[in-house]
């Protein structure tokens, strides 16, 4: 008698203790399901907002965005005038900026490739510059500022706006 209770006794922890590691190694599978599922869910997205340094986009470490022979275009100049941005903040961006794969557009041809440059000026404008380089040449073909809207009169015929970069 004295041993059978001895053994209930054993038998009520050992299943306890069993439970215990059922509770746990569900708990445990359930969040490792979770996780997978929002890797594969947000995976994507995070791919998409990738942002680099600018100096690193190409496999040549010598390649710097300040190296190239700046040429802006009309449509450039204009958006710069109407946002009171000069060429000094466009040369800190793209000597601080990081590329915004997201709003580049990198699969064209060498020279019509795009790439949108993201970053803060000195004055903390968030700015965001697309250039397309071609042999020594970088093309700005259009300068953004990302928190405040300007009132511009650029003629935007044949442009793409600001929400397409």
């Amino acid at each position: 008698m004295l041993r059978e209770t001895r053994y209930k006794k054993a038998r009520e922890v050992r299943d306890k203790r069993d439970f215990k590691k059922f509770v746990f190694y569900t708990v445990m599978f359930s969040l490792l399901v979770v996780a997978l599922s929002l890797k594969r869910c947000l995976g994507p997205a995070f791919k998409s907002a990738i942002y680099i340094p600018t100096q690193k986009q190409t496999g040549d470490s010598s390649f710097k965005w300040t190296t190239f022979i700046r040429d802006y275009t009309a449509h450039a100049k204009c958006r710069m005038e109407c946002r009171h941005i000069n060429d000094d903040e466009v040369q800190y961006i793209l000597l601080n900026g990081s590329v915004n794969i997201a709003k580049s557009e990198l699969t064209e041809a060498d020279c019509q490739r795009r790439f949108a440059i993201d970053g803060y000026s000195k004055q903390n404008q968030h700015l965001r510059i697309v250039a397309s380089p071609c042999g020594n040449k970088l093309t700005i073909i259009t300068c953004i500022d990302l928190d405040k809207q300007w009132p511009c009169e650029c003629g935007e015929v044949n442009q793409k706006t600001k929400d397409e970069y």
